[in-house]
């Protein structure tokens, strides 16, 4: 059973091209026999990605009649997820009968992803469900440059702490923080973390500035007209490109963590790379050679145009610029758990830490 339910789901996900045309309807028998409507998803979802849903309508006398993804105008099928208004604020619904979960992970952490579905012949047969949220395919490497040429890399801070949710009686929440911008969350089941380097933060310097390209050379002079005639002058050589800039110097990681767990600092890899060199400017082309003169007069057939100058050397690539230095090395701070998440504390993360479980009598 199990089986069928998981290859239903993924047909979901990939229904055919074909649509039931505009005024492709249910039956009316049918729907009048219809008395449930059953919607199965996956057990868990990711944030911002797509997950497959089956729909199955339950007749009077207990039989199952699936709602079709496919659409064959030669033998239709009774029921078409086109039948459904399917409705959620925290996916949005796939044309196939699927739906996309919402990208931001602390969004649905409380709540998980709520589902509904609704017969619209028969708005009275309703269903809903709630997928609960998984963490495993999230991000866990950022990269971020200094802004501008040869410019430092950010500063980057990094707040650590376990939190408790309806799905995780520890949730290891990550806020990450550049500069000024707003902070971006990370969310992992705590119990199945590494013990170290589980978050990959970068700060790295941006890449120095690209040389100037050497100048072209001067075009020879034109040689002069006679018997025979004057050879034209050699172009001049090219200009050297000019060396590129050094690369920033690397950012600055700030780790704080909760000094009642402080090891949960270690689950972060910060590296803080000089930014790379710039590339040295390409040298200028070298100047055209002189035309020949001409030969006068030209009706004397001892008399040849000169030949043409030879074209100059084209100038050096300048030098590439050096590697900017790392940055320093990264800073621990712990402070109380109450301090760890500072100023910025966005609601949905708010709600999370008041979050207390509900205890059963």
């Amino acid at each position: 059973m199990r089986r069928a339910v998981v290859a239903a789901l993924i047909v979901t996900l990939a229904c055919g091209p074909k649509r039931p045309p505009p005024g492709f309807a249910p039956d009316p028998g049918l729907v009048e026999q219809i008395r449930e409507l059953r919607m199965s998803t996956s057990i868990r979802a990711c944030p911002g990605e797509a997950f497959g849903a089956a729909y199955t309508a339950v007749l009077n006398d207990g039989s199952l009649v699936p709602f079709e993804t496919r659409y064959d105008k030669d033998n239709p099928p009774r029921l078409h997820v086109v039948f459904l208004m399917r409705s959620s604020n925290d996916a949005t619904s796939l044309e196939c009968g699927g739906w996309s979960a919402t990208r931001d992970p602390l969004a649905t952490a409380i709540t998980g992803f709520r589902l509904s579905a609704t017969l619209k012949a028969k708005p009275s047969i309703t269903t809903s469900t709630v997928v609960a949220p998984d963490y495993t395919c999230l991000q866990h490497a950022f990269g971020f440059r200094g802004a501008g040429a040869g410019a430092s890399g950010p500063q980057v801070t990094v707040r650590l702490g376990i939190l408790r949710s309806p799905f995780f009686d520890r949730l290891l929440v990550a806020g990450i923080e550049v500069e000024d911008a707003p902070p971006y969350y990370v969310l992992a089941d705590a119990r199945a973390v590494p013990p170290s380097d589980w978050l990959i933060i970068e700060a790295r310097g941006s890449r120095g500035s690209r040389g100037a390209d050497g100048a072209t050379g001067v075009a020879g002079t034109s040689g002069q007209a006679g018997c025979p005639g004057g050879a034209g002058g050699p172009g001049g050589a090219g200009g050297n490109g000019s060396a590129g800039g050094p690369g920033g110097r690397g950012g600055q990681v700030t780790i704080i963590a909760p000094a009642e767990e402080p090891f949960l600092a270690g689950l972060v890899d910060a590296q803080v790379p000089g930014g790379e060199g710039g590339d040295g400017g390409a040298g200028g082309k070298g100047g055209a050679g002189g035309k020949g003169g001409a030969a006068e007069p030209a009706n004397d057939p001892r008399c040849v145009a000169g030949t043409a100058g030879a074209a100059g050397p084209p100038g050096a690539k300048g030098q590439d610029g050096r590697d900017g230095q790392p940055g320093t090395r990264p800073q621990i701070v712990t402070v109380p758990t109450r301090d760890v998440w500072g100023m910025r504390i966005p609601p949905s993360l708010a709600e999370l830490i008041d979050y207390r479980p509900t205890r059963r009598r």
